[in-house]
């Protein structure tokens, strides 16, 4: 099961699975779930709000010389703690999920919406549990201290 796992990771990192999901959040829209000028300011301030949240994140990364790769989190040089790190431990993937939801909301995809928590399992299984772990045996005390202090989250 776990070489299966691995296989899927390369398969579908996170962004593919973001684009899957906004896909089907555009085949599932419908015009009676969007409310006009509400459905769009609510979506942009809650889309801006995300990738401010990722390129903020991707940018401590690069400023901490570490790797943004995914699938290579055994290549991690520093354990980032820091600005959006300090309140959840995947803003990149919490950012990913906030542009699912603004965009399900934007196009009107109630199942969108509901399925933003799915998106968020998916990253989770295939690729945050994987990099925890190696995490964990790469910085091991401050991992587990890191751990304890913040949610995977929020």
């Amino acid at each position: 099961m776990r070489h299966f796992l691995q296989k899927l990771r390369v398969w579908f990192p996170p962004p593919f699975i973001l684009v899957l999901f906004l896909v089907a959040d555009a085949l599932t829209a419908s015009p009676r779930f969007t409310f006009g000028a509400v459905n769009i300011v609510i979506s942009a301030l809650l889309a801006s709000v995300s990738l401010w949240m990722i390129l903020h994140t991707a940018w401590q990364m690069r400023m901490k010389r570490t790797t943004l790769n995914p699938l290579h989190a055994n290549k991690s040089t520093t354990l980032v703690t820091g600005g959006c790190y300090a309140w959840s431990r995947n803003p990149i993937y919490l950012g990913m999920s906030g542009l699912q939801l603004a965009f399900a909301l934007f196009v009107g995809s109630p199942a969108g919406v509901v399925a933003v928590p799915l998106f968020m399992l998916a990253v989770a299984r295939l690729h945050i549990d994987f990099e925890e772990e190696q995490l964990r045996k790469h910085f091991v005390l401050e991992w587990e201290r890191y751990e304890r202090q913040v949610r995977r989250w929020l």
